[in-house]
């Protein structure tokens, strides 16, 4: 039979237009590092709640879903076993399972599961479990590439509440906040694991490093124990350096550095509070300028927040004294809303829509914009949990503390991106 040339266009364009709207979240903050993703997203409920597509047990942990070629991949703690799991992102059937022995024991009874999120690439997931031991993972089988132990290695410190730091993967290195006396910031590579650089340490803390990059230059932004640190990601050489760090021993910096289109943002509770810093490049250097530095403004507890046309919406406060959800301007600090009190939790932006997944395992939708704050919809999808959430191609991957499940936001996307 043959196929008229108007067929053959049609499926060229429904192909392209697949592979166009075709998403990962591959890593701790989503595709982009800064948990948002310029797609627009036309919500069209046609029921009162959304489709959960699947709903599958899993073990304990806060280490968040992500979702790449096809699959949802989730690191978890059973019994004595933590495991990263393969999951096919239609079914929630799994697919295979990566397991080794934990003796991680939270001291203040906490979970005893993995806090990082895993980041995969070029076929290969990396993930880091809270006693201080990375690996590196085939995507495709699940069959062991490397491993190594930053505490034997680096005398990674086990802090408060085990390691937290995410995995960062840029190209053919994995970078991580490691901590302690020996190191800071360090690189490895991918492919065997072998150690790359390390810069100096600058004190432990839970914040993962994001990427920086401006024009020829590619950096790497970690908020430290001692403060904002900016790291050339080729050799560990320092950039930048500001001092940014609590009086209060029992602290932490939990909350990832939120990279704009031309600053740096930080946040944290324990009487930080939030700075806003300018970057400018010529090519060669990159000039760092504080602009502000404030508390109570926007004082993230571990949230990271999120940004769209020059404002930040985030959690301000400690989460067991209760946070608000806020709205706050970047160039000045200005608050402009804090909405009624929704509990602590994560938020993702897609287009000019947030997704705030509450600790409470609430869903709750609204619409990212200065002038106040208002929602959209609203569901309870979930037990209590801390983790942070995946989306992509108009769907939540989220879990709790005893599933992990799959829910649809029966929404139309379009062809308008950036808005």
């Amino acid at each position: 039979m043959k196929c008229s040339k108007y067929l053959v266009l049609y499926l060229i364009i429904s192909f392209l237009s697949k592979q166009l709207f075709a998403m990962n979240w591959p890593n701790w903050l989503g595709p982009n590092y800064n948990g948002s993703v310029d797609q627009s997203l036309d919500l069209n409920f046609e029921t009162e709640e959304l489709i959960t597509n699947w709903d599958i047990s899993v073990g304990t942990g806060w280490s968040a879903p992500i979702v790449y070629d096809q699959k949802v991949f989730l690191h978890d703690r059973i019994d004595d076993k933590e495991n990263l799991t393969a999951y096919n992102i239609d079914t929630g059937q799994a697919i295979w399972r990566f397991s080794y022995n934990s003796n991680y024991r939270d001291d203040f009874g906490m979970s005893n599961g993995p806090r990082s999120t895993p980041s995969v690439s070029r076929g290969v997931i990396v993930i880091h479990s809270p006693e201080g031991i990375v690996h590196a993972i085939n995507s495709n089988d699940g069959k062991l590439k490397w491993s190594i132990n930053l505490m034997h290695q680096f005398g990674s410190p086990k802090g408060f509440f085990g390691r937290c730091s995410s995995p960062l993967i840029l190209g053919d290195k994995v970078i991580l906040n490691v901590g302690g006396e020996k190191a800071g910031i360090v690189a490895f590579s991918l492919v065997n694991g072998k150690t790359i650089w390390q810069s100096k340490s600058y004190g432990n803390d839970y914040a993962s490093v994001v990427p920086l990059r401006i024009l020829d230059n590619e950096a790497i932004i970690a908020f430290m124990r001692e403060g904002l640190v900016v790291i050339n990601s080729l050799d560990g050489r320092e950039l930048y350096f500001d001092k940014f760090q609590s009086p209060i021993n029992a602290s932490v910096n939990a909350a990832s550095p939120l990279v704009l289109q031309n600053g740096v943002f930080l946040s944290s509770c324990y009487e930080v509070g939030a700075g806003y810093w300018n970057f400018y490049s010529d090519k060669r250097n990159i000039t760092f300028t504080n602009k502000w530095k404030m508390k109570e403004v926007l004082d993230c507890h571990y949230s990271t927040p999120i940004e769209y046309k020059n404002y930040l919406y985030g959690f301000h406060g400690r989460q067991e004294r209760g946070s608000l959800l806020r709205c706050v301007r970047i160039s000045d600090g200005k608050i402009m809303w804090s909405a009624p009190p929704v509990g602590t939790g994560h938020l993702i932006r897609v287009g000019k829509i947030a997704l705030c997944l509450t600790e409470r395992g609430e869903l709750i939708l609204f619409e990212a914009k200065p002038s106040g704050f208002e929602v959209i919809f609203s569901q309870q999808i979930l037990g209590s949990g801390r983790a942070y959430f995946a989306y992509t191609n108009g769907a939540i991957f989220a879990r709790d503390k005893r599933r992990l499940i799959r829910l649809d936001l029966n929404a139309n996307f379009d062809m308008r991106f950036g808005i």
